[in-house]
């Protein structure tokens, strides 16, 4: 992990506590903070052999962007931000003097030939783009380093969504037993679900005693079911992060004394909220990182648990997206303030001497946030000088979406081996004719090579006539596999919606695209020289995006196997000062690309 990522993912950790309406307490302290963390950063790029006038700029746009951000944030609370300003502290100019500069300054990032300023300038695109809306200029550039972004997000597939079965079972197969010392306040019998469909049971388990009675009951009942504890941790469920070890420390020397027939796996769950993002349907659920899945083998150590988590955090932020930014950076920051707070050591110290085996850690971005100042809150507003706000509703944490123990595979009743029978022999009456049948193939075969080899011109004609592709569908990796305009326009002037009579265009490319299910495809859309470049820019990338939407749509075709791109009106193949010429002009096309050659190009860029 590079040193400078360590502070920029501290501000952008910065930057979503205040789009948590965070409380600040001292204006003044806050941007001494800030400015102390962007000369950090600055300093740990030029030490990684960054170039100094890129780092000059990051620096500078992060300033702005600071600064407009508190701005807005302030005047919301009655506050003011432009006497603490970053820009006039740094450059020595305001904030609307910076305006006209952010979008080229950003824009010239986004061409680094650096991935790592790449990186860090599209994220930074991302926040812009909450801030300043969705304006022609910010289009723009997102539809210019989008290709760039695709080929460098890593190829990590997002968890499945585990859930419940439909069905209710004979006798529940999965008993998780809610235990530790946060077991009785917050998870209790009033507010939990005793039973999910009749395969999943919930029960509080806070003393050793209740532990061992309800593993007693349950193997007595139910010998085969499944059990698993849930450990879950509220980081500001206390005043202080002594406090909240005293407990921990409290609850493990209790359950020293536990005897157990083996070792019951637990899976600690710590609650938090890292991010703004929230189900419409239901606010107060959480939105989990891993599962509760016990590990095939091996001793675990929350050190390399968390080390996973922040893999699988990271694997999802590829810069585009608001809230795996934030969770991201937040929960680095989170993992942080477990091991300096020594919060880590100690529970991996109780899961050393206590019957409870270490089977994993989840993560919940919790979407009732922070319901009071404790150990958590307090460590952020020590390190950045920033309260979050505090949550107007108290509700039970929502509990974790576990998957079910697989069913114990039928065994299989084969029947007896019939008495071995000698075959009797064959007749050799069909030997002649079998003779006569390959004699008269050879003779067929024969007839139509002769003819083939004779007229092959002539049926290369009739080919090229009946075919529903143009001349330019070839097998080169280098050329269009077809272009979607040859035929019947795809889309009127100025607009990314698909016109009559397009689907079957768009329906002859399918077959070709099947046959080679081992390529990925970049479709580049095209635009006419009518309206400005940025606004073609971005209405050719829509239009390439709707073509991938309704391929994947209509054909079952899988979205993964395509790529989209705007090329704006800078490849026109046909005169634009005439109406045909424009519309031959806003076309799609299609590339085939071998899977090869995507990972060449991945990496040439790292």
């Amino acid at each position: 992990m590079v040193k400078s990522e360590h502070f920029f993912c501290r501000l952008i950790g910065i930057d979503t506590l205040i789009s948590f309406d965070g409380i600040i307490p001292s204006a003044a302290d806050f941007q001494l903070r800030l400015i102390s963390l962007i000369e950090q950063f600055n300093k740990a790029l030029q030490e990684e052999n960054q170039a100094a006038e890129e780092s000059e700029v990051l620096c500078q746009l992060l300033c702005g962007y600071f600064d407009k951000r508190l701005m807005i944030n302030q005047k919301d609370n009655a506050l003011a931000w432009e006497r603490y300003s970053l820009m006039h502290y740094f450059y020595g100019y305001t904030q609307s003097q910076a305006d006209d500069d952010m979008t080229s300054l950003l824009a010239a990032l986004l061409r680094s030939d650096s991935n790592l300023m790449f990186r860090y300038a599209r994220k930074l695109l991302t926040l812009v783009e909450q801030v300043e809306g969705q304006t022609d200029a910010l289009t723009s550039l997102r539809a210019t380093c989008a290709p760039r972004t695709w080929l460098m997000r890593a190829e990590a597939a997002p968890e499945p969504e585990t859930g419940y079965a439909d069905t209710p079972a004979a006798s529940p197969r999965l008993m998780v037993l809610i235990t530790g010392p946060f077991a009785r306040k917050w998870f209790h019998h009033a507010n939990l679900s005793t039973s999910d469909n009749g395969h999943i049971v919930w029960m509080v388990a806070e003393h050793s005693t209740t532990l061992a009675s309800r593993l007693a009951h349950a193997q007595e009942t139910h010998p085969p079911m499944a059990t698993v504890a849930l450990f879950p941790v509220l980081v500001d469920g206390v005043e202080n992060s002594a406090l909240l070890t005293e407990q921990l420390m409290s609850w493990q020397y209790v359950f020293t004394s536990i005897r157990l027939n083996s070792r019951l796996p637990c899976i600690p769950a710590f609650y938090t909220r890292l991010s703004q993002q929230r189900h419409s349907h239901d606010p107060d659920r959480a939105i989990w990182t891993s599962s509760l899945t016990p590990p095939p083998h091996g001793e675990l150590t929350l050190e390399s648990c968390f080390h996973d988590l922040v893999e699988k955090l990271n694997a999802r932020d590829d810069g585009q997206d608001l809230y795996a930014i934030q969770r991201y950076t937040l929960g680095r920051t989170f993992i942080a303030w477990l091991a300096e707070s020594r919060l880590m050591n100690v529970m991996q110290t109780l899961f050393k001497n206590t019957p409870l085996d270490l089977a994993g850690v989840m993560l919940a971005d919790y979407g009732q946030g922070f319901t009071r100042h404790g150990a958590w809150s307090q460590w952020l507003e020590e390190r950045y000088g920033i309260l979050p706000a505090l949550s107007a509703t108290i509700a039970m944490p929502p509990l974790p979406p576990l998957p079910l123990p697989p069913l114990p595979e039928p065994k299989t009743v084969w029947p007896a081996p019939a008495p071995l029978v000698a075959p009797a022999r064959r007749r050799r009456a069909l030997l002649p004719v079998i003779i006569v049948l390959l004699l008269l193939f050879a003779c067929l075969a024969g007839g139509i090579y002769y003819y083939a080899r004779h007229n092959i011109g002539e049926i290369r004609e009739q080919i090229r006539q009946f075919s529903p592709f143009p001349e330019n569908l070839a097998a080169d990796n280098d050329a269009s596999l077809f272009s979607l305009a040859d035929t019947v326009p795809l889309f009127a002037n100025g607009s990314s919606t698909l016109m009559p009579d397009s689907e079957k265009t768009l329906l002859a490319v399918v077959p070709a695209i099947r046959r080679s299910p081992e390529k990925m495809f970049l479709i580049v859309g095209h635009s006419d020289s009518t309206g400005s470049a940025a606004t073609n820019l971005a209405l050719s990338a829509e239009r390439a995006q709707v073509i991938k939407e309704w391929l994947v749509a209509h054909t079952g075709l899988p979205a993964e196997q395509f790529i989209t791109e705007g090329a704006g009106d800078t490849r026109p193949v046909a005169n634009n000062d005439t109406k045909d010429g424009r519309a031959q002009n806003r076309r799609v096309e299609i590339i085939p690309l071998s899977r090869q050659t995507i990972k060449d190009e991945k990496d040439l860029h790292e």
